[in-house]
């Protein structure tokens, strides 16, 4: 899918006829915004930050989070939502339409950059991390929360779609869907990609971010109800990501060692760019 189409696609998704991301239904409810205000506080507090330090979220949505910090900064990709954000929190409210590969601003000159259920949904998502990487500055630190190993099969909606809707390919998928969601299957598959970056790191070579491309079916929208990154345009493995700032000389506060690396699972990860 190309540039215009995904930004078609976000300004879309924030009505009620797409994936009604603004929770515009009634009796909507969700309690994200509180648990990732928690997390950025805590985050902000550990790192003793003052006023006049630089916050960027990238991927705000709809602002909710604008309140974590005096000079918190916002960048979203869908116009629907930034017009839905100044709706709620009035037109005061300090965002900016923005793609996350290519962000408005200069090197070095953030503090703090943090994100929440959004890489997952970037096409060539390495080109966000590059950018990240150049706008943090030294000693900055950047706080990620996608959703990470996004299924292929949810693309597709295997788990919805019945059989005799599939093609054979399709339905060996669905049918191997609760051992591919087993723990120790995945754990299985994983570790000798992430055994092979860590030797790779351990000569001291540039690890590029791995991950996979995402196909979603659109067309499958208005046949079956929305699931969770049904919308996903890659799958990133947590790992692949520190990996790739390890790799830049940047210090993984949230998985500081070799094992805990390896085993790291869903959750944020936090690194720190060294100076």
């Amino acid at each position: 899918m190309d540039a215009s189409s995904t930004k078609s696609l976000y300004d879309t998704v924030y009505e009620v006829g797409g994936h009604n991301y603004a929770g515009l239904l009634p009796g909507a409810l969700d309690t994200r915004p509180n648990i990732q205000m928690e997390a950025v506080r805590a985050w902000l507090g550990k790192l003793r930050l003052g006023n006049d330090a630089r916050v960027v979220e990238v991927g705000c949505g709809l602002g909710d989070l604008h309140r974590c910090h005096a000079n918190w900064l916002g960048f979203e990709y869908s116009g629907t939502a930034l017009r839905l954000a100044k709706q709620r929190h009035g037109e005061v409210l300090r965002v900016a339409e923005a793609d996350a590969r290519a962000l408005p601003l200069k090197d070095e000159s953030v503090d703090f950059l943090f994100s929440f259920a959004t890489l997952e949904h970037v096409p060539e998502v390495e080109l966000a991390f590059d950018e990240i990487s150049r706008v943090v500055k030294p000693g900055g630190v950047a706080f990620l929360c996608p959703a990470w190993n996004c299924r292929p099969w949810t693309v597709k909606k295997l788990q919805q779609r019945p059989y005799s809707d599939l093609t054979i390919a399709e339905r060996v998928g669905k049918f191997a869907i609760p051992l591919r969601e087993w723990i120790v299957f995945r754990m299985v598959i994983a570790i000798p990609s992430r055994f092979w970056r860590e030797f790779k790191l351990s000569l001291g070579c540039s690890v590029s971010l791995d991950y996979r491309r995402l196909s979603p079916d659109f067309s499958l929208w208005d046949r079956f109800p929305h699931v969770s990154d049904d919308d996903a345009f890659v799958s990133m493995d947590a790992h692949a990501a520190l990996a790739y700032f390890k790799s830049r000389r940047w210090y993984a506060v949230s998985h500081p060692g070799l094992f805990g690396r390896l085993i790291c699972r869903g959750g944020g990860i936090v690194v720190q760019k060294l100076a």
